[in-house]
């Protein structure tokens, strides 16, 4: 009695292969059903590419000839088991060494002779030249796609959905706004990832996946070209026919901050350290950030900022003072606080600000449109939801969970949209009341005295946009102003500042 081994292989889905597993299956069997002493003691099949042998099933078969379990394997083409010539050879070798014999059932061959061999390395030649013709074809395929501007297939990006009809890329109403302003922070509120994840979190804005905002997938939808009309293809950029998401100053803005934090670990917003300026000290003379670091002396360990450019290159690429740790900060939170204690700085630079509030209108409108699209999208589901419960067709347990959530992501949206509409309706803000800015002043004091110093370095990032050195004497900073500032004094508080941080948010929850 010859024991028969079968396998069968397809490279994807059944549903777009000319044989399916199942067709495979049934051909093999029949095949065994007329040779008289054939008994069939195992099958495996694979959904993968001929062009590896790593494959579950396959292996599987091979560890039986391996244990003298079978006497033939059973294949419906040659090309179910290998793509590759040399392949087909590595493995007829192997099967003759086991006196295993190799058949297929719709070709003519078996490798129990010498002529069966010769023929099996024939088709082999014959569909390792089918396969590299069937890629060359995709390839080129692939890249006229890309010279006429057509977006490959595969992920849509985030921001974008496809339309039917065209196939080609259109901004989506409610999350290409999200990506203008993921740039927007990130090119001109130099926010790191981390901060514009926990902002988004924070805002209840749909993240690409489930898991919510991550920074490595900010970082992602940053260095995607797609976002400023291009298709990427073979590390060459091609103009796409799709509508660019942002603009090329913007994206360019972008591209830069990031090859800088990528070359610079001192610019990269998450960097985990106790200086709390890392990122926001800048050299004139080079252009570069400080980075914190330390040397022992005799009176034992001294910290300081020095210029990256020098500590890596020495003083003869870059002269900018170095400067001790302590002092620095002490000067620039002192100042902070004195800043908000006499307030006349503060109302100086909001008055010249709302000078400056129509020119971000179309942005903030564009942002108010999303949301309301968003909201009217939910409020549908859920419109659905409660007529499937009252013609009996849904049982409230099947998706009180996604209700649930709906009802949730509404309200943070609702919230969101007074919070927009009533920024549009704000032509000037009332000057802040002394009171206010002093009290504020005494909370910066608190966290930064008594916060872990990635929670204060947060604070500061939000308060502080750049710290330019010049010289030990000369050392010019650049702050920030909080939205805290314009409420009034019974609203004033540190969840006020914008944009609002996740750890802010969680030192009020009851969890």
């Amino acid at each position: 009695m010859m024991r028969v081994c079968l396998y069968q292989r397809i490279s994807t889905d059944e549903d777009h292969q000319p044989t399916s597993l199942k067709t495979q299956r049934e051909r093999l069997e029949r095949y065994c059903e007329a040779m008289e002493d054939w008994r069939i003691v195992a099958a495996y099949e694979d959904q993968a590419s001929g062009t590896s042998l790593g494959r579950p099933g396959l292996q599987a078969a091979l560890d039986l000839a391996r244990d003298k379990r079978i006497d033939l394997l059973l294949v419906y083409r040659v090309d179910r088991l290998s793509r590759k010539v040399r392949q087909l050879a590595g493995l007829c070798e192997e099967l003759d060494q086991l006196d295993v014999v190799l058949k297929s059932a719709t070709e003519p061959f078996d490798t129990g002779s010498a002529a069966g061999r010769m023929m099996l390395q024939m088709l082999g030649v014959f569909a390792e030249f089918e396969h590299a013709t069937i890629v060359d074809r995709v390839t080129a395929g692939l890249e006229r796609r890309v010279r006429e501007g057509k977006w490959m297939s595969g992920r849509t990006p985030y921001g974008y959905v496809r339309d039917r009809e065209t196939k080609l890329l259109v901004p989506d109403p409610v999350k290409a706004p999200i990506v203008r302003r993921i740039f927007h922070l990130y090119a001109e509120g130099k926010l790191g990832t981390t901060a514009i994840a926990r902002t988004l979190d924070a805002e209840g804005a749909p993240p690409p996946r489930k898991q919510g905002w991550s920074p490595n997938a900010l970082q992602l939808i940053l260095a995607n070209p797609a976002y400023r009309g291009l298709v990427r293809w073979n590390g060459e950029q091609h103009p796409g026919l799709h509508e660019p998401i942002v603009d090329e100053q913007t994206f360019e803005a972008a591209q830069e901050i990031l090859k800088r934090r990528s070359e610079d670990a001192s610019l990269r917003r998450g960097n985990p350290s106790n200086f709390l300026l890392s990122g926001l000290v800048r050299c004139h003379h080079c252009g570069r950030a400080y980075v914190g670091t330390s040397a022992h002396g005799r009176n034992g360990r001294y910290t300081y900022y020095a210029c990256s450019t020098r500590y890596k290159y020495g003083p003869s690429t870059c002269n900018g003072d170095r400067l001790p740790k302590d002092g620095l900060e002490a000067a620039v939170l002192t100042q902070l606080a004195d800043l908000y204690r006499d307030g006349r700085v503060i109302q100086k630079a909001l008055a010249n600000a709302a000078e400056h509030v129509e020119s971000a209108r179309p942005r903030i409108e564009e942002q108010l449109l999303s949301t309301r699209t968003e909201i009217a999208r939910l409020e549908a589901k859920l419109e659905r939801y409660f007529e499937a419960f009252e013609d009996g067709t849904l049982s409230p347990v099947d998706c009180q969970d996604r209700v649930r959530g709906h009802r949730a992501r509404l309200e943070v949206l609702v919230e969101q949209e007074a919070e927009l509409t009533n920024t549009l309706g704000t032509r000037a803000h009332t000057p802040p009341e002394t009171a206010a800015l002093t009290g504020l002043a005494d909370q910066l004091e608190d966290v930064l005295a008594n916060e872990s110093p990635e929670q204060a370095k947060e604070l500061l990032r939000l308060l502080v946009k750049e710290i330019r050195v010049h010289d030990r004497r000369r050392i010019i900073p650049t702050y920030r102003i909080p939205a805290a500032v314009r409420a009034t004094p019974s609203k004033v508080e540190l969840a006020g500042l914008e944009p609002a941080t996740s750890w802010v948010r969680s030192r009020r929850s009851p969890n």
